[in-house]
């Protein structure tokens, strides 16, 4: 009898107490996924790509899920003037099932996020988007998903730099108090602990694996503290990460988490130029691969694309005016120019601003992180400007002492040579940065805003208005965003200001308004005409 009870308890202990292991799948469990698509619904792969692919990857395997990792709402014309409803109505024709935020998701506004979020027949997950009211998470912050008598856990993480990198007043109530956060702080420590909760969650719920699908970059212009390597490195039970954010293509990156455990990071770069292929072996090992070119296409996607654009296609095809040169944002290679350098777009799309003050303002600015494509030599089209200002940002005028516009150009330069969206290109006023000289400005994470340090030497020099030097204390009137000039977008603050005009023309109008004053685009604006001289 006593020999029965001791079998019986030892039993119950393999069952119950001891550690659970993985259960690998009875065949390869096989996981698509993109990121940073920025609306390229038809760009180089293109939906209907992947939809074809994903329908070559169920003759191999009946396990086959679609994740994406951000940032698809929002970058070209299709996003812009649906306010990015069409892109949702893709993404459930293609039955994705893992979806996570990017910070591009609430560009037109918390309302809209929670369109989508109702309409993505999927839903978002995100273990760190937070309301700081009842400190209850807004979404799930992971899903699982079974593949016969193995399940695997997504854990949904979006980068803590959302609220800078689009507009920051979306998550602040009436009296501008932030009502919700992404859990960051300095040292990334709230993050962290907010990723190892979901992941221990998960596998109390029984996840066999748990995949990481983040929108946090890996490279030195993404916080180091919230990026992909850094919480990998900081928590354990992950077995890989899907990113996004930083639009590198990274087919297999290895780090080791806490417990000295090989991760591996991935990310497909933007725009569907690749296709990420994880597979979950049957063996229990995981891999990944970066697919750069498919052979078919999913009519049914090609048609719902064409069916969608036809809505407006006319209306952004007839010529506003032509170029003999390119306008440029961007290199042959993808790199931005606009954040770190002068370009000749930068230029005409802050006189475009200026322009459309009708003489009330003294200064135009552009943020670097504003513009967003080229523009090729040849016709050009609403649909150019569009493109080039895709945020359906506001222009409005404030007036505005110099010693804020002082602080606001240190603001703009305080990461060059590294890339910054909130670089400020201007038009009537011209200035210079010394990067031999260390910003003194510095980040602020609790409060979710910049600090800068009024002691310290100055990296920002020479600034002229219209050929004069600028007086800190005279008043000057300015156009720009609301984006930039009040609603704290990259980190700006243009203190002590005061709206002159509010919300008056759309950034994209105001760019196609002034193409249409020129047959040909003039030849000054072939190149960058040295309104801000950068010393290295």
């Amino acid at each position: 009898m006593k020999i029965k009870k001791f079998f019986a308890v030892f039993l119950f202990l393999i069952l119950f107490i001891s550690p659970c292991y993985a259960t690998n799948p009875d065949d390869d469990i096989i996981i698509l996924y993109t990121n940073d698509v920025h609306c390229g619904v038809d760009d180089f792969i293109g939906y209907s790509g992947l939809a074809y692919y994903r329908d070559e990857m169920k003759k191999l395997s009946p396990y086959v899920t679609l994740v994406d990792a951000g940032d698809h709402v929002q970058g070209a014309t299709i996003g812009i003037i649906s306010h990015g409803r069409y892109i949702i109505e893709i993404m459930n024709e293609l039955n994705y099932e893992i979806v996570t935020l990017g910070n591009h998701e609430f560009d037109y506004g918390w309302g809209q996020f929670e369109n989508f979020n109702k309409n993505l027949k999927c839903g978002y997950i995100s273990c760190n988007l937070r309301d700081l009211r009842n400190n209850n998470l807004v979404l799930p912050a992971y899903k699982i998903l079974n593949y016969g008598n193995t399940k695997v856990a997504y854990v949904g993480i979006c980068t803590p730099e959302t609220i800078g990198k689009t507009t920051p007043t979306y998550f602040k109530d009436e009296n501008k108090n932030f009502i919700y956060d992404f859990d960051g702080d300095d040292k990334g420590e709230k993050l962290c602990a907010s990723v190892q909760k979901a992941a221990d969650d998960a596998r109390k719920a029984g996840a066999d694996f748990v995949i990481a699908v983040g929108h946090l970059g890996e490279n030195e212009d993404v916080t180091k503290v919230w990026s992909a390597p850094f919480i990998a490195e900081h928590t354990r039970g992950i077995n890989a990460f899907i990113d996004g954010h930083s639009h590198e293509v990274t087919e297999a990156l290895k780090v080791k988490n806490l417990d000295g455990e090989e991760i591996t990071i991935t990310q497909t770069g933007t725009k569907l130029h690749n296709i990420g292929l994880m597979k979950i072996h049957t063996s229990g090992q995981i891999t990944t691969k970066l697919i750069n070119e498919v052979t078919g296409r999913n009519e049914n996607i090609t048609n719902l694309i064409n069916t969608l654009k036809a809505r407006y296609e006319d209306t952004l095809k007839s010529i506003l005016s032509r170029t003999n040169f390119d306008f440029l944002a961007m290199d042959d290679k993808g790199d931005w120019l606009v954040r770190n350098g002068e370009t000749n777009l930068c230029n005409f799309a802050a006189d475009a601003f200026l322009n459309e003050a009708g003489g009330l303002a003294d200064i135009a600015f552009v943020n670097g992180g504003g513009i967003r494509t080229n523009i090729t030599k040849g016709g050009i089209n609403f649909n150019n400007a569009l493109s080039v200002c895709p945020f359906g940002n506001t222009l409005l005028i404030i007036e505005v002492p110099g010693q804020s516009i002082l602080d606001d150009l240190e603001i703009g330069a305080r990461l060059y040579p590294a890339n910054n969206g909130g670089l400020l290109h201007p038009a009537g006023l011209t200035y210079e940065i010394d990067a031999k000289i260390e910003s003194p400005v510095s980040v602020n994470s609790a409060a979710k805003s910049l600090i800068l340090d009024e002691n310290a030497p100055r990296r920002v020099k020479n600034v002229m208005v219209h050929g004069e030097e600028l007086d800190p204390k005279k008043l000057y009137k300015v156009i720009g965003t609301n984006f930039v000039l009040v609603n704290n977008g990259d980190g700006h603050i243009f203190a002590n200001s005061k709206i002159i005009k509010s919300d008056f023309a759309v950034d994209s109008d105001s760019l196609a308004h002034y193409m249409k004053n020129f047959d040909s685009i003039p030849e000054v604006y072939r190149y960058a005409q040295g309104r801000i001289k950068f010393t290295k």
